[in-house]
């Protein structure tokens, strides 16, 4: 009886590797375009840590991006989001590591919009594109509002390194954008 449970133990641990693969392999289907869609995936999210979640959000880019953290907290509105991220983008049909996003703050999660990403804090919104020329993120435009030494407030945008001053009204309508924006929501990984 103590060989037959050590054999089905045995078995049992097998069993589960190649069930969680197969899970791997059924999860980066999401979002497909065509067959196979999110296979270049499936070897980074075979190595998560116990802790570590992903997501795979179409972003409206030719392949859906990976998203993936050690931390998330429940956002109030049934996500699983977070406040970092690294982001992998398909690059000549491999898995790349495109850099890392970090909002501050639980009120400002890490989210998403058409072919862009966002992160914020209680007074800058960032938007980050994909590069493939570089394979990194690339800072579209930093928003900032700025208080001098009476506390009076002005905004700045930056692109492309020029600096500008705007207005309260545009400063608004980007924020809103952001506001409006997909959080991405964590729902896979060995601590959901």
């Amino acid at each position: 009886m103590g060989k037959n449970r050590k054999r089905n133990g045995n078995r049992n641990s097998a069993v589960l590797p190649a069930v969680l693969m197969a899970l791997v392999m059924a999860l980066t289907g999401c979002g497909q375009r065509g067959k196979n869609r999110n296979e270049e995936y499936g070897e980074v999210i075979a190595g998560l840590g116990d802790d570590e979640q992903f997501a795979l959000e179409d972003i409206g880019e030719n392949y859906d991006v990976l998203f993936t953290t050690d931390m998330t907290y429940e956002d109030g509105a049934g996500h699983h989001a977070a406040l970092r991220a690294t982001v992998y983008y398909v690059i000549d049909g491999q898995a790349c590591s495109m850099g890392r996003v970090e909002s501050m703050g639980t009120a400002y999660p890490v989210s998403y919009g058409k072919r862009c990403i966002y992160t914020a804090s209680e007074h800058s919104l960032q938007i980050y594109e994909i590069d493939t020329a570089k394979q990194q993120l690339s800072l579209k435009a930093e928003y900032e509002t700025i208080f001098d030494e009476t506390d009076r407030i002005s905004y700045r945008c930056t692109k492309d390194g020029q600096e500008e001053m705007i207005s309260e009204e545009a400063y608004a309508k980007i924020y809103k954008e952001y506001e409006k924006s997909t959080v991405v929501s964590f729902g896979y990984g060995a601590g959901v």
